[in-house]
């Protein structure tokens, strides 16, 4: 190192730098306007943020809607339709347990997916129920309603004809006619009569209205031409009457019999022939006198 830069006085430097002349620079930008130049330069350096289309999510939540909509619909729309043909007999189990058993030409309709709501049937045909305990039970037909909460009891609805009849516990019968209505005990039997009215009958009639569970059919009095109807159920045939018979019919038969068997017990005492036809056909005419 040089001794003689070594051994320069202090003093002698300071006397130096002020001798210096001095320099005045002029700023263009204030101190603020630096600032906002720096701050802006430091924003453009960062790297642009992406945005997000958030489109497919009105997308999503409008198809999960309609999804909803969609399955509440099928749900409350949805109806479960039973039919027992002619010539069978068949037994049905409800979602509560529920037992039904459908006589010949009997159609049950019913919404399963909303069975833990309300529990209700309509039903057109002839059928024995016995209806397990719990929230009403409403079965409904074209003349009448029957409701009910655990019971058993028979119900009739064919044609212009409704009958019910209550075998344990309590049924309540509606007219959808007139809105008559009666409460039925074990053993009642009412029926819905052409004005609309319902009528009770306290006779023994009970046991007789339950008798085709059995394959036995018995009538009193009874129509010629409902007695007919009743066989076509039964043995799932056409019977044409060649003539118009206003005859009543009193006796009975069993399913276990041939129809021609059937046929024969029923025409002989009234004067009657019958015939097969084509098919399922068969013909009633009157004997020559």
């Amino acid at each position: 190192m040089n001794k003689e830069y070594q051994n320069s006085n202090p003093d002698s430097e300071m006397d130096f730098l002020q001798s210096l002349p001095k320099i005045e620079m002029s700023y263009t930008k204030s101190k603020d306007d630096v600032w906002k130049d720096l701050l802006n330069k430091t924003a453009a350096s960062k790297p642009p943020v992406k945005t997000i289309k958030l489109q497919w999510v009105k997308y999503a939540a409008a198809a999960c809607l309609f999804l909803l909509l969609t399955y509440a619909g099928f749900i409350n729309i949805y109806t479960k339709t039973i039919y027992c043909p002619k010539g069978k007999h068949m037994s049905v189990l409800l979602p509560d347990q529920s037992q039904i058993e459908l006589n010949a030409g009997s159609n049950l309709r019913y919404k399963p997916y909303l069975w833990k709501y309300y529990r209700k049937v309509k039903f057109e045909g002839e059928a024995f129920f016995k209806i397990t305990k719990g929230s009403k039970f409403e079965i409904e037909s074209d003349l009448g309603k029957t409701y009910i909460l655990g019971t058993s009891f028979n119900i009739y609805a064919r044609g212009k004809e409704y009958k019910v009849t209550c075998y344990t516990g309590k049924v309540k019968v509606v007219s959808k006619i007139t809105s008559d209505n009666i409460l039925l005990l074990p053993n009642d039997y009412a029926y819905v009569t052409k004005n609309g009215n319902i009528k009770l009958e306290k006779e023994d009639k009970a046991a007789e209205q339950i008798l085709w569970r059995s394959n036995l059919f018995r009538f009193t009095r009874t129509p010629l031409q409902s007695v007919f109807e009743e066989i076509e159920l039964q043995y799932d045939i056409n019977i044409t009457e060649k003539g118009k018979f206003k005859l009543n019919y009193t006796g009975n038969f069993s399913k276990e019999k041939s129809v021609e068997s059937v046929l024969h017990k029923v025409c002989m005492p009234l004067g009657l022939n019958f015939a097969k036809g084509p098919g399922k056909n068969y013909i009633i005419t009157q004997n020559n006198p």
